[in-house]
Protein backbone atom coordinates (compact mmCIF):
# COMPACT_ATOMS: atom_id res chain seq x y z
CA UNK A 1 0.00 0.00 0.00
CA UNK A 2 1.59 3.17 -0.83
CA UNK A 3 1.98 6.70 1.33
CA UNK A 4 -0.69 8.28 -0.41
CA UNK A 5 -3.52 4.74 -0.20
CA UNK A 6 -2.76 4.75 3.43
CA UNK A 7 -3.26 8.06 4.47
CA UNK A 8 -6.50 7.83 2.04
CA UNK A 9 -7.37 4.70 4.27
CA UNK A 10 -7.17 6.54 7.40
CA UNK A 11 -9.04 9.39 6.31
CA UNK A 12 -11.52 7.19 5.75
CA UNK A 13 -11.81 5.33 9.07
CA UNK A 14 -11.31 8.56 10.75
CA UNK A 15 -14.60 9.98 9.10
CA UNK A 16 -16.23 7.02 9.82
CA UNK A 17 -15.64 6.83 13.34
CA UNK A 18 -16.79 10.31 13.60
CA UNK A 19 -20.25 9.89 11.99
CA UNK A 20 -20.75 6.05 14.15
CA UNK A 21 -19.79 8.53 17.36
CA UNK A 22 -22.19 11.15 16.37
CA UNK A 23 -24.68 8.37 15.70
CA UNK A 24 -24.39 6.73 18.84
CA UNK A 25 -24.41 10.07 20.60
CA UNK A 26 -27.75 11.11 19.22
CA UNK A 27 -29.42 7.78 19.98
CA UNK A 28 -28.24 8.67 23.47
CA UNK A 29 -29.33 12.08 23.57
CA UNK A 30 -32.85 11.18 21.97
CA UNK A 31 -33.47 8.44 24.15
CA UNK A 32 -32.51 10.58 27.33
CA UNK A 33 -34.57 13.84 26.07
CA UNK A 34 -37.60 11.51 25.16
CA UNK A 35 -37.46 9.39 28.67
CA UNK A 36 -37.26 12.67 30.80
CA UNK A 37 -39.34 15.02 28.57
CA UNK A 38 -40.32 17.47 31.82
CA UNK A 39 -36.57 17.19 33.07
CA UNK A 40 -35.48 18.30 29.76
CA UNK A 41 -37.44 21.20 29.23
CA UNK A 42 -36.05 22.33 32.89
CA UNK A 43 -32.40 22.17 31.70
CA UNK A 44 -29.60 23.97 30.08
CA UNK A 45 -29.57 22.04 26.81
CA UNK A 46 -25.58 22.59 26.41
CA UNK A 47 -25.30 21.30 29.72
CA UNK A 48 -27.42 18.41 29.16
CA UNK A 49 -25.90 17.33 25.85
CA UNK A 50 -22.08 17.74 28.03
CA UNK A 51 -23.52 15.31 30.85
CA UNK A 52 -24.80 12.89 28.32
CA UNK A 53 -21.63 12.65 26.78
CA UNK A 54 -19.92 11.84 30.27
CA UNK A 55 -22.74 9.09 30.84
CA UNK A 56 -21.90 7.55 27.79
CA UNK A 57 -18.21 7.04 28.86
CA UNK A 58 -18.84 6.67 32.08
CA UNK A 59 -22.38 5.72 33.43
CA UNK A 60 -23.38 3.43 30.44
CA UNK A 61 -23.44 -0.30 30.74
CA UNK A 62 -26.96 -2.07 30.37
CA UNK A 63 -27.05 -3.73 26.93
CA UNK A 64 -31.32 -3.42 27.27
CA UNK A 65 -31.62 0.13 25.56
CA UNK A 66 -34.92 0.78 27.57
CA UNK A 67 -33.50 0.59 31.15
CA UNK A 68 -30.18 3.22 30.23
CA UNK A 69 -32.68 6.29 31.20
CA UNK A 70 -32.87 4.35 34.70
CA UNK A 71 -29.03 4.48 34.62
CA UNK A 72 -28.49 7.90 33.10
CA UNK A 73 -30.93 8.76 36.90
CA UNK A 74 -28.43 7.07 38.73
CA UNK A 75 -25.50 8.54 37.44
CA UNK A 76 -26.69 12.46 37.57
CA UNK A 77 -27.65 11.38 41.53
CA UNK A 78 -24.62 9.79 42.63
CA UNK A 79 -22.52 12.26 40.56
CA UNK A 80 -24.66 15.06 41.96
CA UNK A 81 -25.21 16.89 38.98
CA UNK A 82 -27.92 19.37 38.15
CA UNK A 83 -28.36 20.59 42.01
CA UNK A 84 -28.82 23.76 40.65
CA UNK A 85 -32.50 22.24 40.49
CA UNK A 86 -33.60 21.33 44.06
CA UNK A 87 -36.20 18.27 43.16
CA UNK A 88 -33.86 16.59 40.45
CA UNK A 89 -33.65 13.31 42.06
CA UNK A 90 -37.37 13.29 42.22
CA UNK A 91 -38.55 14.61 38.62
CA UNK A 92 -35.99 11.75 37.32
CA UNK A 93 -37.67 8.91 39.76
CA UNK A 94 -41.22 10.68 38.81
CA UNK A 95 -40.68 10.19 34.95
CA UNK A 96 -38.41 6.49 35.18
CA UNK A 97 -40.95 5.14 37.20
CA UNK A 98 -43.63 5.55 34.25
CA UNK A 99 -41.14 4.46 31.45
CA UNK A 100 -40.52 1.06 33.54
CA UNK A 101 -44.35 0.32 34.03
CA UNK A 102 -44.93 0.64 30.57
CA UNK A 103 -42.01 -1.51 29.58
CA UNK A 104 -43.28 -4.53 31.68
CA UNK A 105 -45.31 -7.46 30.28
CA UNK A 106 -48.40 -8.08 32.41
CA UNK A 107 -50.42 -10.96 31.93
CA UNK A 108 -53.53 -10.86 34.35
CA UNK A 109 -57.09 -11.54 34.49
CA UNK A 110 -60.06 -10.80 36.59
CA UNK A 111 -58.73 -10.08 40.27
CA UNK A 112 -60.67 -12.16 43.01
CA UNK A 113 -62.78 -10.04 45.22
CA UNK A 114 -60.53 -8.60 48.49
CA UNK A 115 -60.36 -10.16 51.92
CA UNK A 116 -59.01 -10.04 54.85
CA UNK A 117 -58.39 -13.50 55.31
CA UNK A 118 -56.06 -13.63 52.36
CA UNK A 119 -52.63 -12.15 51.91
CA UNK A 120 -51.20 -9.72 49.77
CA UNK A 121 -48.08 -7.64 48.38
CA UNK A 122 -47.83 -4.87 45.80
CA UNK A 123 -48.15 -6.08 42.11
CA UNK A 124 -45.27 -5.46 39.89
CA UNK A 125 -47.82 -3.13 38.11
CA UNK A 126 -47.15 0.01 40.54
CA UNK A 127 -45.22 1.84 42.36
CA UNK A 128 -44.80 3.64 45.37
CA UNK A 129 -42.81 6.68 46.76
CA UNK A 130 -42.18 9.28 49.17
CA UNK A 131 -41.46 12.51 47.51
CA UNK A 132 -40.14 15.93 48.86
CA UNK A 133 -41.05 18.47 46.20
CA UNK A 134 -44.51 18.09 44.21
CA UNK A 135 -43.33 17.05 40.67
CA UNK A 136 -46.22 15.09 39.90
CA UNK A 137 -48.42 18.34 39.27
CA UNK A 138 -47.01 20.57 36.70
CA UNK A 139 -46.34 23.83 37.82
CA UNK A 140 -45.77 22.87 41.20
CA UNK A 141 -42.33 21.15 40.78
CA UNK A 142 -40.78 23.68 43.36
CA UNK A 143 -43.10 23.14 46.26
CA UNK A 144 -41.66 21.55 48.54
CA UNK A 145 -43.05 19.17 51.33
CA UNK A 146 -43.85 15.38 52.17
CA UNK A 147 -46.00 13.48 49.60
CA UNK A 148 -46.69 10.05 49.25
CA UNK A 149 -47.10 8.97 45.68
CA UNK A 150 -48.87 5.75 44.39
CA UNK A 151 -48.27 5.02 40.68
CA UNK A 152 -49.86 2.10 38.50
CA UNK A 153 -50.80 0.62 35.22
CA UNK A 154 -54.29 1.00 34.13
CA UNK A 155 -55.64 -2.11 32.53
CA UNK A 156 -58.84 -0.67 31.37
CA UNK A 157 -57.25 2.75 29.64
CA UNK A 158 -53.86 1.31 29.09
CA UNK A 159 -51.92 4.00 30.90
CA UNK A 160 -49.81 4.97 33.64
CA UNK A 161 -52.17 6.35 36.65
CA UNK A 162 -50.64 8.48 39.72
CA UNK A 163 -52.32 9.65 42.89
CA UNK A 164 -51.67 11.25 46.18
CA UNK A 165 -52.31 8.71 48.84
CA UNK A 166 -52.13 9.22 52.68
CA UNK A 167 -49.73 9.03 55.08
CA UNK A 168 -51.51 5.92 57.26
CA UNK A 169 -52.35 4.40 54.05
CA UNK A 170 -48.70 4.61 52.33
CA UNK A 171 -47.48 3.39 55.96
CA UNK A 172 -49.98 0.34 55.92
CA UNK A 173 -49.40 -1.08 52.25
CA UNK A 174 -45.55 -0.48 52.79
CA UNK A 175 -45.95 -2.53 55.89
CA UNK A 176 -48.19 -4.89 54.21
CA UNK A 177 -45.52 -5.24 51.07
CA UNK A 178 -43.08 -6.61 53.79
CA UNK A 179 -44.94 -8.39 56.46
CA UNK A 180 -48.32 -9.79 55.17
CA UNK A 181 -51.95 -8.09 55.64
CA UNK A 182 -52.42 -9.73 58.95
CA UNK A 183 -49.61 -8.78 60.39
CA UNK A 184 -49.63 -4.96 59.44
CA UNK A 185 -53.33 -4.95 60.93
CA UNK A 186 -51.92 -5.92 63.97
CA UNK A 187 -49.02 -3.25 64.02
CA UNK A 188 -51.26 -0.59 62.94
CA UNK A 189 -53.84 -1.33 65.54
CA UNK A 190 -50.67 -0.93 67.75
CA UNK A 191 -49.33 2.02 66.38
CA UNK A 192 -52.63 3.93 66.42
CA UNK A 193 -54.60 2.58 69.88
CA UNK A 194 -57.33 1.45 67.17
CA UNK A 195 -58.71 -1.91 67.30
CA UNK A 196 -58.38 -4.57 64.93
CA UNK A 197 -61.59 -4.11 63.86
CA UNK A 198 -61.98 -0.42 63.43
CA UNK A 199 -58.57 -0.87 61.53
CA UNK A 200 -60.53 -3.44 59.20
CA UNK A 201 -63.15 -0.79 58.60
CA UNK A 202 -61.03 2.17 57.65
CA UNK A 203 -59.29 0.74 55.00
CA UNK A 204 -61.65 -2.09 53.79
CA UNK A 205 -63.01 -0.01 50.79
CA UNK A 206 -59.58 1.66 49.68
CA UNK A 207 -57.83 -1.56 49.49
CA UNK A 208 -61.16 -3.26 47.69
CA UNK A 209 -60.41 -0.98 45.02
CA UNK A 210 -56.65 -1.44 45.05
CA UNK A 211 -57.80 -5.01 44.82
CA UNK A 212 -60.14 -4.22 41.64
CA UNK A 213 -57.04 -2.11 40.17
CA UNK A 214 -54.62 -4.85 40.82
CA UNK A 215 -52.22 -2.73 42.96
CA UNK A 216 -52.79 -5.57 45.18
CA UNK A 217 -51.45 -8.67 44.34
CA UNK A 218 -51.84 -12.50 45.73
CA UNK A 219 -49.07 -13.50 48.26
Amino acid sequence: MSKEQKEFFYSVLKNEQKVYSSLVKKVFFDALSSAYPLFYKEVDKKKFEKIVCKFMQHGAKNIKMWKMPNEFRLFIKKKKLFREIAYVDDLLWFEWSEVKLMMKNYKTGLPQKFSYKNEYKLSKSCVMKKLKYRVFEKGSFEEKGTYYLLGFYDFMEYRIVYKEISFPLYIFLKKMDKTGLKKTRKSISEMSDQSKKDVKKFFRDTLNELNSLHVLSPN
